[in-house]
């Protein structure tokens, strides 16, 4: 089992609509875009919730499996369709957005989710322990391992990459689709938020 899943379990139940006293974030609000280190084409931006997330930080962590948490520290990481997410109690960071308004909408769905998290914190067994996200080999051991390029990649580790930075899905490889390989797949899907 890989040791993203976190200790004291993982239980998230279907969405309802939220009543305004279970919305926690009402925005969470850019305040600095600068180019983005890891690619020159793309940009990063450090923004601002309305109030303190903390509380929704532990169901946030189990309602995204695919995230790394460290609870004592109230740091989330995540990778959302490509675009690295650090959330703190106070303070979100975005690497690697396209624009400022493909910005905007990653910090939109984060919002959503941290209000989904703590209204349905009833629901969720909260994560109080400290996890990692996925890892390149944790996902290249569930892969067929092949490297039959059917994906459209050289080998089964660049799709492996590709899949944990979120620029890949799990429908890219077709040989998950064989029953051989719905264990994996399943598994995949779980860990990666998919």
């Amino acid at each position: 089992m890989l040791g993203s899943l976190c200790p004291e379990g993982n239980a998230a139940t279907g969405a309802q609509s939220m009543s305004p006293p279970d919305l926690l974030v009402e925005s969470i609000r850019i305040t600095q875009v600068m180019d983005c280190l890891a690619d020159p084409e793309r940009i990063r931006a450090v923004a601002v919730p309305s109030t303190d997330i903390g509380p929704a930080l532990p169901y946030l962590a189990s309602l995204l499996p695919q995230a790394g948490y460290n609870h004592e520290a109230g740091i989330l990481t995540l990778v959302h369709h490509g675009r690295l997410l650090t959330v703190y109690r106070q303070l979100v960071t975005l690497a690697k957005a396209l624009d400022e308004q493909d910005a905007e909408d990653v910090l939109e769905w984060l919002r959503q989710k941290i209000n989904l998290a703590y209204a349905e914190r009833d629901r969720i067994a909260p994560c109080f322990g400290r996890r990692r996200s996925p890892r390149l080999l944790d996902i290249y051991q569930l892969l067929p391992r092949d490297n039959c390029r059917r994906c459209g990649q050289q080998t089964c580790m660049a799709l492996a990459a590709r899949l944990a930075f979120g620029e890949a899905g799990l429908e890219d490889c077709p040989r998950l689709s064989e029953p051989t390989f719905a264990e994996n797949r399943a598994r995949l899907a779980e860990w990666l938020g998919l």
